[in-house]
């Protein structure tokens, strides 16, 4: 027979397939991943699990730089450093009519007292001395699974997670998983450090891994070795994991903001089904309002009301450019609020159980202050206050007991049934990476002096406590702690404490020791937490799921899965049990700053003291 010449054997086989179509690729895809999949058989070398390590925190060496003699140069320094505090071209200088100079000073005092010789009173010195506690992890020496960790639990209504890892040789992987015992195993080639479940093997998972550990494990081989031939074969040490019988909310809504954080700052919020792998956006910014802090006065979503902190970039001539935002979900219509208080920001809010009252920080001075390193920036304020917006009333006032101007009284949060406030307490006028909040409550019975009384566990402990949570139901509540300050610190981790506010705090399970573990919200059941992390890369948080058991006890966290992570932070993520069903566009125009506000009257002081 005549041999045919290379360029025809190529079109011959082309024509073959052709005419194969669908089913001859199938059938070379199917032969292809049999042929990888033989590479796995035969014995293996175990990796065995390391434990994490981590590469050393940024330390300056400021001796030469302090020592010098040069006082004007230092001056100089102060103010052409580009992580000077001065605001860069574009961003406004102070939030709500505060100006930098006020936190500046306190940064002045505290660089002028713990200077190592007193030279020089450069706010860049008082940051660099304080770094960043940031450590990065260092790579795995070996075959290791990143995600999930061992023991991961996953709610039964997520969409298909992703398995990671890290590998310094090999470059053809197998992933294989087991659900109990089963002698049913499914194993999947990659070239990937990344595969994701199928759907079809998840939706099996949430069905049979609910009482039976699944097990996953991942082999390696490095086909460029030896041409392919006599390959070694890694393998991972079993990582477990279990689906709950408990569901987490489906719905996550959301702020994505690109650090560093600045007044000029315009993020949009999402709203994302966490069976599904795309958010919708919830309520666009338009590049011209700062669209901050965002609370709904129900866990549903569905229903009640939802609260928004609103600055207008763009209201030239416009009289009230900052002011707090109000939509009723079941009516679906809102309004924009004039607050009968001199400053008009409103963050960091809650509803009363019964969605009649916010709870708000008042009377606020804040300004950003140019980052270090973007995961250590400093948001400083002068003055907040605690005050309460009654709707039904169409009152508002400073609430008596939390609004001390020598103090900082911050993030208020109702208790469930109710009749007191928890809120973070700290003196006016401390350096803002070292200011120690503490957590108090406060009784609104309205008999006799209102007196804020420290929650142990969460006070006085020579570090910083904020964010407060309860869980519905009320059994934990939740906060936040770190070495001081409270806005994008590093060391900030979760705690939790009975619900009662008796007995200590305990550390949480998921937390990352090296990097910020910071926003977070509570499930309707009281199961779940969804909270932001700057484990991966300690600039940019993202969102974790962590099951709470009986006993306050954490599952190691796992990344909410999406396709690709972008250049910017999950903000302030809120758990609701339905899609609050909202249009964008009604949202938007019911609180742009176009819109007539509706004028909340104060209450007059003598009726403070009652029952609120």
């Amino acid at each position: 027979m005549r041999r045919l010449s290379p360029p025809l054997k190529i079109v011959i086989s082309g024509a073959i397939a052709a005419s194969l179509g669908t089913t001859g690729l199938v059938v070379a895809h199917a032969i292809r991943n049999a042929r990888l999949a033989s590479l796995f058989q035969g014995p293996t070398s175990l990796c065995k699990r390391e434990q994490p390590t981590y590469y050393p925190r940024a330390v300056y060496d400021l001796t030469d730089y302090l020592a010098k003699e040069d006082k004007p140069a230092v001056q100089s320094l102060s103010g052409t450093s580009e992580f000077a505090t001065k605001a860069g071209e574009g961003e406004i200088p102070w939030v709500d009519g505060e100006s930098r100079e006020e936190v500046n000073q306190a940064l002045r005092k505290y660089s002028e007292e713990e200077s190592l010789d007193g030279t020089t009173g450069a706010t860049p010195v008082a940051r660099l001395r304080s770094p960043s506690v940031y450590r990065d992890r260092i790579p795995s020496r070996t075959l290791q699974v990143t995600y999930p960790e061992d023991g991961s639990v996953f709610p039964p209504n997520l969409c298909p997670p992703y398995v990671e890892w890290e590998d310094p040789r090999n470059d053809v992987w197998q992933v294989a998983v087991e659900v109990g015992n089963s002698p049913q195993r499914f194993t999947f080639v990659t070239r990937e450090r990344r595969w994701r479940f199928p759907q079809k093997l998840w939706r099996q998972l949430c069905q049979e891994a609910v009482t039976s550990d699944a097990r996953l494990q991942v082999k390696g081989v490095c086909l460029a070795e030896n041409g392919g031939k006599n390959v070694v074969i890694q393998a991972s040490e079993p990582v477990r994991l279990r689906i709950s019988k408990d569901s987490a909310d489906n719905y996550v809504v959301y702020r994505l903001v690109a650090p560093p954080f600045s007044s000029s700052k315009t993020p949009d919020i999402f709203v994302r089904d966490i069976r599904e792998d795309e958010p919708r956006l919830f309520l666009s910014a338009r590049r011209k309002y700062c669209i901050n802090c965002h609370c709904f006065s129900s866990k549903k979503g569905n229903t009640g009301k939802l609260s928004l902190q609103i600055r207008s970039l763009a209201a030239a001539g416009q009289k009230l450019p900052v002011y707090l935002g109000v939509y009723d979900i079941d009516r679906q219509s809102g309004y924009r609020v004039q607050l009968p208080f001199e400053i008009q920001m409103t963050t960091f809010m809650d509803w009363s159980p019964d969605g009649q009252k916010l709870a708000f920080s008042a009377n606020q001075k804040i300004v950003a202050l140019k980052p270090i390193l973007y995961e250590t920036q400093l948001a400083g304020m002068s003055t907040s206050d605690i005050a309460i917006y009654d709707l039904v009333r169409n009152e508002a006032y400073l609430l008596p007991g939390a609004s001390d101007p020598n103090l900082l009284e911050i993030y208020p949060c109702w208790t469930p049934d109710g009749g007191s406030i928890v809120f973070s307490q700290a003196p006016v006028g401390a350096h803002p990476a070292f200011m120690c909040f503490d957590l108090h409550t406060l009784s609104l019975d309205g008999g006799g002096e209102a007196v804020a009384r420290p929650i142990e566990g969460a006070a006085a402990n020579g570090r910083s406590n904020y964010f407060p949570h309860f869980s519905p139901g009320g059994k934990w509540l939740s906060f936040c702690q770190s070495d001081g300050g409270d806005l994008i610190r590093s060391s900030s981790d979760i705690y939790l404490k009975p619900g009662s506010l008796q007995g200590p705090a305990h550390h949480l399970e998921c937390n990352a020791p090296y990097a910020a573990d910071s926003w977070h919200s509570w499930s309707s059941n009281g199961r779940w937490l969804v909270f932001a992390s700057k484990r991966d890369g300690g600039v940019y948080a993202y969102l974790y799921l962590t099951h709470i058991d009986d006993q306050g006890h954490a599952s190691p966290a796992i990344p909410l899965p999406v396709k690709e992570r972008p250049d910017a932070s999950f903000n302030i993520p809120e758990f609701v049990a339905h899609d609050p069903g909202v249009s964008e566009a009604d949202l938007f125009d019911a609180i742009r700053v176009e819109r007539k506000p509706l004028t909340v009257v104060e209450r007059a002081a003598a009726s403070s003291g009652t029952r609120l």
